[in-house]
């Protein structure tokens, strides 16, 4: 079976064919490099990815079957990191010419740990510049001619299309649900401080967090866990001990979960054939009711928006004053901007996000999560622009958790997701409830 293709295979299938030997890592890992080499020369998911390098992880983990330690969780997946995520195999460039060619001289705390659990770190994925708006040359995989989202525009693309089972991701405002959604595929962003971001660019330490693209809910609880947990390093990651994501995934909720799906005061924005579909969902689970979110929503946008732009302002100051030519005329008109947000309005900005996140706490009182649109609708047709992330703000700037539930297409042939918003720190709750959800789903189908 060492021909086994990645895209019929969720990352735990894979995982089982490899340790049981049904399927050989190092035969497997070439043809599989093989096939995504040509492909990504129409998806443009990757902005590097060496076959040696692929081949030397392989042999590594071919050799370790010798030894008596069992093999990793995750021994022999192919994994997609970032390109805004250290690691010394291949270049971390933040999706920037400036740093072209920049080497990191360690991995990320998250790589090593999917390192450590056998992962294969297939290559470095498309971002946006410095992870904000202005796009890679990512294309969407169910249709070129459309945006794959940003900015985590190649992982989102690399899992939709096959070339990986899990990619990882990052999120500041609605970088990988958004993504998720537009290329069809799950995405998880855990509550703030989860996953530690030592060897991540900063661009906003008060929202930046890590996320999973995957196939499946069991394969994102799956990784999260194996990258969560405090490092000692990032001061911002919680200091609780990482929940067993995937055993709590796996098992039955004790009660039937409950939603509440919420139009958001965005929804007149939402395409009209997206809203059918949505309305129609709601309509056909008893599971699920109609409900208001609070009026602080709104507000907390513009705090998103005070503590991001003050943030990626000082963030960017260095590349700014020696390399001001290296940037896009989008960004320095962004960071120009930025230096209009006060000291006063940043720090009553930070001050207000467990205010916001208190918000919700009676809402997950009675129930499980919280459903919204994932996006205005389908991926917009042209690569100039990623969309709107505005859907996922208000989740982001309150820490909570949310997930893509890809569960739709559009009449155009491209995917729509629901998002899964849970109550901050218990993701584990979020991704059992989801999951359910998904599996009530497709048995009613």
């Amino acid at each position: 079976m060492a021909t086994v293709s990645v895209t019929e295979l969720t990352a735990l299938d894979l995982h089982a064919s490899l340790v049981s030997g049904e399927t050989q890592v190092e035969p497997f890992l070439s043809d599989h490099w093989e096939f995504v080499a040509d492909l990504d020369t129409q998806v443009n998911a990757f902005c590097a990815f060496d076959k040696e390098v692929v081949a030397g992880q392989a042999a590594d983990l071919t050799a370790l079957r010798s030894q008596p330690q069992p093999l990793g969780s995750l021994y022999g997946v192919p994994i997609g990191i970032k390109d805004i995520i250290d690691t010394i195999d291949y270049p971390t460039c933040f999706g920037s010419a400036i740093h072209q060619g920049r080497y990191a001289v360690v991995d990320a705390s998250l790589v090593r740990r999917l390192k450590h659990a056998g992962a294969v770190i297939f290559g470095k994925t498309v971002t946006t510049e410095f992870a904000t708006f202005v796009p890679g040359a990512t294309r969407n995989p169910h249709n070129l001619g459309h945006t794959p989202g940003g900015s985590s525009s190649g992982s989102a693309a690399a899992v939709a299309a096959g070339m990986v089972p899990v990619a990882i991701g990052s999120q500041t405002n609605g970088s990988v649900i958004r993504p998720a959604s537009y290329c069809g595929v799950y995405g998880f962003k855990p509550s703030f401080g989860v996953i530690p971001r030592t060897g991540m660019l900063p661009q906003s330490p008060s929202l930046d967090q890590v996320g999973v693209f995957a196939r499946s809910i069991e394969d994102l609880a799956l990784v999260a866990q194996v990258i969560s947990g405090d490092d000692g390093i990032d001061t911002g990651t919680s200091r609780r001990s990482p929940q067993q994501l995937l055993d709590i995934c796996r098992t039955e909720p004790p009660l039937p979960p409950k939603f509440c799906f919420v139009k958001t005061p965005w929804w007149d924005k939402v395409d009209p054939q997206a809203r059918e579909v949505y309305e129609a969902f709601v309509a056909s689970n008893d599971s699920i009711v109609w409900a208001e979110l609070p009026a602080v929503v709104e507000e907390a946008v513009r705090w998103h928006a005070s503590i991001n732009e003050a943030e990626l302002l000082f963030s960017l100051q260095r590349e700014l004053r020696m390399n001001p030519d290296g940037l896009s005329q989008a960004l320095k008109d962004r960071l120009d901007r930025a230096r209009s947000v006060t000291t006063t309005e940043y720090l009553l900005a930070k001050d207000r996000i467990p205010h916001v996140a208190a918000a919700f706490d009676e809402y997950f009182d009675y129930f499980d999560a919280i459903l919204t649109p994932a996006a205005l609708g389908a991926a917009p047709e042209g690569l100039e622009s990623t969309g709107d992330p505005i859907m996922q703000t208000v989740w982001t700037f309150a820490h909570l958790p949310s997930l893509n539930l890809p569960l739709f297409r559009l009449d155009n042939g491209l995917p729509l997701g629901v998002q899964a918003i849970g109550k901050a720190q218990d993701d584990a709750r979020l991704l059992r409830s989801a999951r359910w959800l998904v599996n009530s789903i497709a048995t009613e189908s």
